[in-house]
């Protein structure tokens, strides 16, 4: 069950990623956002595919010997969901339809918490 979660979890942030890597201008449409953040979009998607994606599909490949890769990941996927959290708690989104962007730090607040509890409490799987 927790190596599928990485596969599912893998796919989402592929098609996540992409969406924001070479298709920004359609969140942008779609969130009703200032077009001045296509830059940060695109290297977010970068961001979100060459992380979550490869380092999602490589612990669902290979598990063993990932658990301090479990961690930098999810201490990076803290610290990116903390910033959201903050620009979103400052309105510094710059998009109209602000359930798209809750929506989104939703889901990202719930793949952290759920990377803690399989760093807690299913660590044996890694080692």
């Amino acid at each position: 069950m927790i190596r599928i979660s990485f596969l599912v979890i893998s796919l989402i942030s592929l098609i996540y990623g992409c969406v924001f890597l070479f298709i920004p201008n359609w969140f942008i449409n779609f969130s009703d956002a200032d077009i001045t953040n296509i830059a940060w979009l695109r290297n977010i998607g970068a961001s979100i595919v060459g992380l979550l994606f490869i380092g999602c599909l490589n612990i669902y490949c290979y598990p063993r010997g990932k658990l301090t890769f479990l961690k930098i990941i999810n201490i990076t996927s803290i610290l990116q969901t903390l910033t959201l959290i903050f620009s979103r708690f400052y309105n510094e989104f710059s998009a109209q339809k602000l359930p798209i962007i809750d929506l989104t730090i939703f889901l990202a607040i719930f793949v952290c918490i759920y990377f803690l509890w399989v760093i807690r409490y299913k660590s044996y799987q890694f080692k």
